[in-house]
């Protein structure tokens, strides 16, 4: 484990948080929490593992207490970027900092991984369905990172030009509100299965310019490739634009011009029936690029971080490509942009 007088030297802890915004066998299904055993905050906070590297913190944010938690890399240096990484429905902060890795990425590469803690394990991602946000108790999540980027920024480590926001699911969800929101706070977005929640193609009016690179599979039972409604279960989750629609309204977003740069990823596992078209703008409004990975074949999972997924939550979701590692494609496409 870590030197935690380091790290708490780097960015000092706050108090103890609070670790459960209200009991959870109330809580009506959602998009990844279907049929799958409830998490536990608390648990996962007292597992060493899950926590190895990270401190937690708090914030009070849209009149209620909010947790996050931080790995920084074994640096003196200023000036660091940020990688945000969210996690998706019915999950925890130091859950998905295990699986996505970027606190090994961060310490090879020079930037701080911080993990936000929805509240009732998910975020309100702008899908807007009755049902969910009676689960997530209408939070106001937009402030919540507002405030979030807002402390970050504020520390002498951290270079506010680069503060990035990575997320898959309800979290990948949350970031495309996010970047239509407050796109003056970051510097580039990274989804993974997820398209954009239909109640946003409306409202949605980035002020800037973004960089974004998204991750969809074609056979993803949650998040259907082909839009409509999500999770594909009687309780009303929302509904989803079409991956390719949703590619469509940020190339537009963007002002992006011509025709895109493509690539064939190498077919790491020719059995598995899964292979990945990229297909990337570079021609953008400031400099930015639009990039897309089709995974043809692919269900809902991170590439090459869903190895160890639960039997249940593969039957639920799908497999996922191994074709490469997502994480590892997220920051090789975000440390290239600045705001």
């Amino acid at each position: 484990m870590k030197n935690r007088s380091r790290l708490s030297g780097i960015l000092p802890c706050l108090l103890p948080a609070l670790l459960l915004m209200s009991s959870t066998n109330t809580v009506a299904q959602s998009l990844d929490r279907a049929s799958l055993p409830p998490p536990s905050l608390a648990a996962d906070i007292a597992n060493p593992r899950l926590m190895e590297g990270l401190t937690q913190r708090e914030l009070r944010a849209g009149g209620s207490e909010r947790i996050y938690f931080i790995n920084a890399p074994p640096t003196e240096a200023r000036n660091l970027p940020v990688v945000i990484a969210l996690h998706g429905g019915n999950g925890t902060a130091p859950r998905r900092a295990r699986q996505m890795g970027f606190n090994d990425i961060g310490d090879r590469e020079g930037f701080i991984a911080v993990y936000p803690q929805g509240v009732n394990y998910g975020w309100n991602d702008g899908r807007a369905s009755p049902d969910m946000l009676r689960r997530l108790e209408n939070t106001d999540d937009v402030a919540f990172f507002r405030a979030l980027i807002g402390e970050l920024r504020a520390l002498p480590q951290v270079d506010p030009r680069r503060i990035y926001l990575v997320g898959g699911s309800n979290g990948g969800m949350m970031i495309h509100r996010l970047a239509c929101e407050m796109t003056d706070l970051i510097a580039g977005a990274v989804v993974m299965v997820a398209s954009l929640p239909e109640p946003l193609q409306s409202s949605c009016r980035p002020s800037q310019a973004l960089p974004i690179l998204m991750m969809n599979g074609t056979a993803d039972p949650l998040v259907p490739y082909a839009g409509g409604p999500v999770g594909g279960r009687q309780v009303d989750q929302g509904r989803v634009l079409p991956a390719e629609e949703t590619l469509r309204f940020w190339v537009r977003a963007n002002g992006c011009s011509g025709d895109p740069e493509l690539r064939i990823l190498p077919d790491r596992d020719p059995e598995d029936g899964m292979t990945t078209e990229g297909r990337t703008w570079k021609t953008c409004r400031d400099g930015v690029e639009v990039a897309f990975l089709r995974m043809n074949g692919a269900g809902h999972g991170l590439p090459g971080r869903s190895r160890n997924k639960a039997a249940l939550a593969e039957e639920l979701g799908g497999r996922s490509t191994n074709d490469f590692d997502s994480s590892e494609e997220a920051w090789a496409f975000l440390k290239r942009f600045s705001r």
